[in-house]
Order: C-alpha cells, then sequence, then structure tokens
C-alpha cells in the first residue's frame, strides 16, 4: 500500500510538471497579438459586468430616491388638504397688481408684448444711464482737492 501511494504521487507529480511545461511552451508559441487580444477580451468582460453592476445599484439608488421623494409629496399634500383654510397660504409672492399681470398675460396670448417691452427696456437703460452718469460725477467731486 505504501508504495503504490508514493508510486501514485510521484506519477502525478510528474503529470503535473509535464503539463506545466506543456502550457509554459503553448504559452511562448502563441502570438503576441493572440494574448493581447486574450487580455483585451478579459478586460471588455470584466469591464461589461462592472459597468452593469453600476448601472444597477445607480437604478436602484436612483429609483429608491424617486419614491421617496414622491412618499413625500403625497404626505405633503395630504397635510396640505387637511390643514385649515386660514394656514394654507399661496406660495406665490405677487409682485404686480393681478390687473396688470393679467393684462401682460393678454399681451402675451396676442403677441403683442414687444412694445411694452421694449419701452420698459427703455426706461430701464435711461434710468440706469442716469445713475452712472451721478456716480461719475460723485466720484470726481471725491477725488477733486
Amino acid at each position: 500500500m505504501g508504495n503504490s501511494t508514493a508510486a501514485t504521487l510521484t506519477e502525478i507529480e510528474q503529470t503535473r510538471n509535464r503539463l506545466e511545461r506543456d502550457m509554459a511552451e503553448l504559452a511562448e508559441r502563441l502570438p503576441a497579438p493572440a494574448i493581447w487580444l486574450k487580455r483585451l477580451a478579459g478586460v471588455a468582460v470584466g469591464g461589461g459586468v462592472g459597468g452593469s453592476l453600476f448601472w444597477f445599484v445607480a437604478h436602484r439608488i436612483r429609483n429608491k430616491a424617486k419614491k421617496g421623494r414622491e412618499e413625500k409629496a403625497e404626505k405633503a399634500e395630504k397635510a396640505l388638504k387637511n390643514a385649515p383654510a386660514s394656514v394654507v397660504q399661496s406660495p406665490v409672492v405677487q409682485v404686480l397688481p393681478a390687473e396688470w399681470s393679467d393684462r401682460l398675460g393678454e399681451l402675451f396670448e396676442s403677441g403683442q408684448w414687444k412694445g411694452p417691452a421694449i419701452a420698459v427696456g427703455t426706461v430701464w437703460l435711461l434710468l440706469r444711464w442716469m445713475e452712472l452718469r451721478r456716480l461719475k460725477r460723485l466720484t470726481k467731486a471725491l477725488l477733486s482737492p
């Protein structure tokens, strides 16, 4: 039993050494482009798997965040519906009076907004020009002895 086991182990080691030599010889005979192609294929497969995993995780995170935002919006809507009318206020600050905003809306719808826009722009330019002249005079007055 001892001899046959030792002989079997020796035979296995010899076979392993022979296989390693054959693989090394095959690797040497393999042309360089084939080696690079093999490496490139490994990189492509690894990159594909890594990229797929990345996008899978990114999708999950994005969907969870979206679901959380939707839940928050639903809660806010419910709270707003259940709130008394005295507490609910418009979140929009109106700068223009309602009549002016109605008139501007009509001008935009009819396409006649260019005239008033030019008038407002001209007034703004004139005011800006007057302000710059005053600043220039003030600067001269401060710098003069």
